[in-house]
């Protein structure tokens, strides 16, 4: 800290980003530089850099939130999505021309796609851009980009921590995440809420500082021992927080905390750069450095074009965006703590941050000399041709198909996808429940076997009336499905003929159904009876009484589920 608020002092004389200067600072009081701290504490410099960048996730989805996140325009997200894939692709070929293995240019890869919101803003308000156009467009596109590192954060933890980075390893990776996210979303709807209408009371600002910084590190804490990122747990209940009406509260107890812990991430990130690879690492760190920047201007311009935005904006949203910052460390600090890269990459990446956060300043700044340059050397034909090409794609964009009859479907389709949902939620909670039942067992002076069954069959009761939707809305789906199909294959052939056809393949597709529901909570219910044997009466009289009582609180549970549900995911 004395470091680092000499540094912020230097820096903000020199008018240089405050980033570099944490990470100057941190590189100077390294075990690798100087020997005021020894190796043998870098472990503990790791945590505490772990621990700072939970606390600035955390704040930066309380300052999104998640309907914000949400809402983003197809434009954006389309934008989003362009640039990131792209730079994904080519950090990665460029890791592959450094001579890098796979792991170690998907690392660069992903460190790449990132812009550093946290720092953007500060950027942004210091120019009084915040809310301008570009502003909240270059800002939309980060956002984006912040969802898809979260889940890269998430995929190279899980990779890190299993040290296997096949495609199976990573769809399940991807499901686990997918899963813990609509857990959290979904459930911190209807819990914290309630939580922080119940803390306000109070009026204590050190009540409501220390219980969101409670959630920021318990959810932290369950992403990490999930196997996940330990920051995607933080940064996705801060944006549960976000959306409550005590998240401006909430942001401006949590500013100094987050500038105080922002600093140490930054100055721990420096402290972990081996000064020995400077040498060898120049070059890498030049060419990183390079190629980042003339992607993110080039991909986003041009992706913002396809989108329908004028030239000039396109090249303002460009010029706007090569700032890397904490997700690229933190992907950077991943890598490296699970010794899945080698001794190179991490300089590498903290080099290139701190250079393009050195020359995001004038790049952003240059985007009017950009567009002036172009139109003087642009032929009047290709001027007249881009202003017609984005008029073309501007109305493209705007294009809303309208489809007759479809609204049933839709809507039938949305209930199974989302109760399907629900239940792999319920199950993957139930399942983690399971593993901690010693534990708890202990703790409630409970048998093992006992806590099992009354856990698993509270669990597999409220997993009844999302079951029950299932079956309705999908039997729907296959009647019409069938009838249409047989309809065109067969044409007009007699009524009883056609419906015994449709009902064959309507058993048929719901024994499927019902056979893949079994297959994918198997593991849960094996575990479950191997732990609670049915064998003694009293085992047999506690489940009996847990499904009698549960089965009242059922449907209620399944209504507030699914009316979560929809309002954060669907946005009903």
């Amino acid at each position: 800290m004395a470091a680092a608020g000499a540094a912020l002092v230097v820096f903000k004389l020199l008018r240089l980003p405050p980033v570099l200067g944490y990470l100057v600072a941190g590189a100077l009081i390294g075990p690798k530089f100087l020997p005021i701290i020894p190796d043998a504490d870098l472990d503990v410099i790791r945590r505490i850099a772990d621990l700072g960048l939970a606390v600035l996730l955390f704040t930066l989805g309380v300052e999104f939130g998640w309907q914000r996140i949400r809402k983003l325009g197809l434009t954006v997200v389309f934008i989003g999505a362009v640039e990131v894939s792209l730079m994904v692709w080519v950090g990665y070929n460029t890791g592959l021309m450094l001579g890098w293995d796979g792991t170690e240019s998907l690392v660069l890869g992903a460190a790449l796609a990132q812009t550093s919101s946290a720092v953007l803003i500060k950027f942004l308000r210091d120019w009084g851009q915040l809310y301008s156009a570009r502003g909240q467009l270059v800002l939309g596109i980060s956002v984006v980009e912040d969802i898809m590192a979260v889940v890269l954060l998430s995929l190279l933890a899980g990779i890190s921590a299993t040290g296997a980075a096949s495609a199976r390893e990573i769809s399940g990776l991807s499901v686990r995440l997918a899963i813990f996210a609509v857990a959290v979303l979904v459930l911190g709807v209807l819990i914290v809420p309630r939580v922080l209408k119940f803390i306000d009371r109070f009026k204590s600002s050190e009540t409501l500082l220390l219980v969101s910084l409670g959630l920021c590190f318990g959810l932290a804490l369950v992403a990490g021992e999930l196997g996940l990122s330990a920051a995607a747990g933080a940064f996705l209940i801060g944006t549960v927080i976000g959306d409550t009406q005590h998240s401006r509260t909430i942001s401006r107890v949590t500013a100094p905390v987050r500038d105080v812990f922002g600093a140490i991430f930054f100055v721990s990130v420096g402290m972990l750069v081996d000064f020995s690879m400077f040498g060898e690492a120049l070059v890498p760190i030049l060419l990183v450095t390079g190629v980042f920047i003339v992607g993110k201007v080039v991909f986003n311009s041009t992706a913002a074009f396809l989108a329908g935005y004028s030239g000039r904006t396109s090249v303002e949203v460009g010029t706007g965006m090569p700032l890397m910052g904490e997700f690229a460390l933190a992907i950077a600090k991943v890598g490296a703590d699970g010794g899945v890269v080698g001794a190179i990459v991490y300089p590498v990446i903290a080099g290139a941050t701190a250079l393009s956060s050195l020359l995001f300043p004038f790049i952003a700044k240059s985007h009017g000399l950009v567009v002036r340059l172009s139109a003087r050397a642009a032929p009047g034909g290709l001027k007249r041709q881009g202003e017609r090409t984005t008029a073309w794609l501007a109305n493209m964009w705007h294009l809303t198909p309208t489809r007759r009859g479809g609204e049933p479907v839709k809507r039938a389709s949305l209930e199974v996808a989302a109760n399907a949902i629900i239940i792999a939620m319920l199950l993957s909670v139930g399942a983690v429940l399971l593993h901690y039942l010693g534990p708890l067992a202990a703790s409630l002076g409970w048998g093992q076997g006992l806590l099992g069954l009354v856990m698993g069959a509270v669990v597999i009761t409220l997993c009844v009336p999302s079951g029950l939707v299932v079956w309705k809305s999908l039997t729907g789906l296959t009647e019409r499905a069938a009838g249409q199909a047989v309809a065109r294959r067969f044409g007009p052939i007699g009524h009883a003929r056609r419906m015994t056809v449709v009902r064959v393949v309507e058993h048929t597709v719901m024994v499927a159904a019902v056979l893949a529901g079994l297959f994918w909570s198997m593991p849960f219910v094996r575990e479950l009876f191997a732990i609670g044997p049915l064998a003694a009466p009293l085992p047999v009289v506690v489940l009996l009484v847990t499904v009698l009582v549960t089965a009242r609180l059922a449907v209620k549970v399944h209504q507030a589920l699914e009316s979560a549900f929809r309002r954060t995911v669907l946005g009903d």
